[in-house]
C-alpha cells in the first residue's frame, strides 16, 4: 500500500517534467519555514504578561515572561537615562530589533508561495509546447503523445496551485499574527514609558 503511493508519487513526478524539480524544492523550503516561523511565533511569545508584571520582578530571580518583553525590558532597565526623549529613542531602538525578529522569514514564505504557481504556468507552457510539436509531426493521429503533453501540462498547474493556496494562506495567516504582536508591543513600550514616568516623578 506504502510502496504504490511512492511508485504513484514518483510517476506523477515524471510526468509532470522538469519543472517538477524546481516545485518539490520550492514547496519543501516552504513547509520547513512555516513550520520554523510557527515555532518561533510560539516560543517568542509565551509567557506573556503586563508591564506591572514585568517592572516588579524585572532582575528577580523568578522572572519570567515573554522573549520579547524579556529583551526589551532587560535593555530598557539597563540603559535608561531618566531623560524622556532618550529613553523613548531607547525603547524605540529595542521595540524595532523585536519586530524585526517577528516579521522575520514571514516575506520569503510569501515570495516561495507566489513562485509555485509561475513554475506551474512554465510547466504548462512546456506541456503544449510539447502536444503542439506532436501535432505539427504526427498530426491529430498520435493519441498517446498527445495525452503525454497535456499531461504535463495540467499536472504542473496543479502541483503549482496545491503548493500555493495554503502557502499564500498561511503566509497571510503569520503576518496577521505578527502585526497584532507588533501592536502589542508598541502598547506595552508606552505602558513602560509611562510607568517609569510615574516613578521617576
Amino acid at each position: 500500500m506504502q510502496s504504490d503511493f511512492y511508485l504513484n508519487m514518483l510517476e506523477h513526478l515524471k510526468t509532470g517534467g522538469w519543472v517538477m524539480i524546481p516545485l518539490v524544492v520550492v514547496s519543501i523550503i516552504m513547509v520547513f519555514l512555516i513550520i520554523v516561523k510557527f515555532l518561533e511565533m510560539r516560543t517568542f511569545t509565551q509567557g506573556d504578561i503586563s508591564v506591572d508584571q514585568c517592572l516588579k520582578t524585572a532582575g528577580q530571580p523568578d522572572f519570567s515572561a515573554a522573549f520579547w518583553q524579556q529583551a526589551i525590558i532587560s535593555g530598557f532597565l539597563r540603559g535608561r537615562t531618566f531623560n524622556e526623549s532618550l529613553d523613548r529613542n531607547i525603547l524605540d531602538s529595542l521595540r524595532l530589533r523585536q519586530e524585526a525578529f517577528a516579521k522575520r522569514l514571514i516575506g520569503i514564505i510569501a515570495i516561495l508561495a507566489a513562485v509555485a504557481p509561475l513554475l506551474g504556468l512554465l510547466g504548462t507552457v512546456g506541456g503544449m509546447i510539447k502536444t503542439f510539436t506532436v501535432i505539427s509531426v504526427y498530426g491529430t493521429g498520435n493519441a498517446k503523445a498527445l495525452a503525454s503533453g497535456i499531461s504535463e501540462a495540467l499536472i504542473t498547474t496543479q502541483t503549482g496551485l496545491v503548493v500555493a493556496i495554503p502557502g499564500l494562506f498561511l503566509a497571510s495567516y503569520l503576518n496577521r499574527r505578527s502585526e497584532k504582536l507588533l501592536a502589542r508591543m508598541q502598547r506595552f513600550c508606552l505602558g513602560l514609558l509611562k510607568q517609569h514616568r510615574s516613578i521617576k516623578g
